[in-house]
């Protein structure tokens, strides 16, 4: 979501900008009319005859007004401002300017009524307006529609009442209600209304939820239960022509277990020449630029591993991944490629989710003293969400793994530093008795020149 944030930053640092052009073209063309941004919307602003219903204290005829003509802000609706600025300020310049119910804010009341239905309609069209289509802002977008479509109430009327009872009324998580709000937000800025309810509104998490993180001795354990479950099944499933697809989800856990990737890393443009090249010899996932976080290398924790899962070796299981993304262009067949990954965790009986692996990673990274920014950049997330969220897990038993490792730990270090100064004492001893030799020596010499 930080790389979500920094796209929308840099595409409203852009949309600033040429807003700024706007009114330096209006200026220069001597158009009496200004654009401004007002929340989410765009404003004409210009000085013009006094409003029906409106004071004229000054008693000159005229004031400045601000008329708000439902205009989002996003380039699309720039151009539609500037046309408007260009219209209006024609008016004003042949003193034909009449307060219409345009002008007058009528037909912005009329807009009030949209559905959020009909929102929802135009959100994806609204959305990539101010964005780039690619993969991941694709799969960004994805994930706030299916949330929309899911949580919101399509009948209701756009306003601030039927999002703040679809939040209030969600029957899923804490954590669900939260990315509601967020994906509300979205929606209401691409269509160019404003929410102020909403701007603060975050839910308060009431319940912790609970995580099963496998040990590493029940990853390898659980990696047999996708054969098992091959020769268990029944036999009018064997007889499909998918039914060697067990091995390559085998392959997939293998992978995320190895490596804590996210499961989609695996499906965007795997660079699999990479993966089998005889130069990869610190055997590295390549994760593809067009995935959440940006391109990366991961490393795995056990080398071991990528052995004992045969992840290099399973040629089968690697042809099976290249037929399973043939083809697959858009975000949707992607998502609708991987998650075959959850679906296999459920007919294996896995007892834990696939995220867990990950969470899995981190803990492990963590006990092998693996620097907190080494381990994020290998997760590719900041170090904020490594010991924020992945650490959070950090269960009792790896508590005590932990608290023994460093006292053994400090233990050593005792006991090297004991020796040391024993060392040092026997330096000193050496010393003392060389030195008193020499004594012996010099005398000895002494007395048979005397002699």
């Amino acid at each position: 979501m930080q790389a979500v944030e920094n796209q929308e930053n840099h595409l409203n640092a852009k949309l600033e900008t040429e807003l700024k052009a706007v009114n330096a073209r209006l200026k220069a063309a001597r158009v009496n009319v200004s654009v401004r941004k007002s929340g989410n919307s765009l404003q004409l602003r210009s000085t013009l005859p006094i409003k029906p219903g409106d004071f004229d204290k000054n008693g000159i005829g005229t004031k400045q007004y601000d008329i708000s003509l439902g205009i989002p802000f996003n380039f699309d609706g720039l151009n539609t401002a500037e046309e408007e600025a260009y219209e209006l300020g024609t008016l004003i310049a042949r003193k034909q300017f009449q307060w219409t119910d345009k002008y007058l804010g009528k037909t912005r009341v009329k807009a009030r009524f949209i559905t959020i239905g009909e929102l929802i309609i135009e959100f994806e069209r609204n959305y990539f307006q101010t964005r780039k289509r690619t993969l991941k802002s694709e799969n960004t977008f994805n994930s706030y529609f299916y949330i929309a479509q899911t949580h919101l109430p399509k009948d209701k009327l756009a306003v601030d009442a039927s999002f703040i009872d679809a939040v209030k009324f969600c029957t899923s998580s804490d954590s669900v209600k939260n990315e509601l709000i967020k994906v509300i937000r979205v929606l209401c800025k691409c269509s160019g209304l404003d929410v102020p309810e909403l701007s603060n509104l975050k839910i308060k998490a009431t319940s912790k939820r609970k995580r099963d993180i496998p040990t590493d001795a029940e990853i390898e354990q659980a990696y047999l239960k996708f054969e098992n479950y091959a020769i268990n099944r029944p036999s009018k499933l064997n007889t499909r022509e998918d039914r060697n697809n067990w091995k390559l989800w085998r392959w997939v856990y293998g992978m995320i277990a190895t490596y804590g990737i996210r499961p989609i890393e695996i499906f965007v443009n795997p660079d699999l020449n990479w993966w089998l090249s005889s130069e990869n010899t610190m055997n590295t996932w390549r994760v593809s630029e067009e995935c959440k976080t940006g391109e990366r290398e991961a490393l795995p924790l056990y080398p071991r591993w990528v052995e004992i899962f045969n992840l290099k070796t399973d040629k089968e299981a690697i042809a099976l991944l290249k037929a399973k993304i043939q083809d697959k262009i858009t975000s949707k067949q992607i998502n609708s490629a991987r998650h075959g990954t959850d679906r296999w965790f459920r007919f294996v009986e896995m007892g834990f989710q696939p995220y867990d692996l990950r969470h899995a990673w981190a803990i492990r990274a963590h006990l092998m003293g693996i620097p907190i920014k080494a381990a994020a950049d290998n997760l590719g997330h900041s170090v904020n969400m490594h010991t924020s969220i992945y650490q959070k897990w950090f269960s009792l038993e790896n508590r005590k793994v932990a608290i023994e490792q460093a006292i053994k730990k400090k233990s050593k270090v005792e006991e090297l530093e004991d020796r040391i100064i024993e060392l040092e004492r026997e330096n000193e001893r050496l010393r003392i008795d060389n030195e008193r030799l020499r004594l012996q020596m010099g005398n000895q010499e002494l007395m048979r020149m005397i002699n």
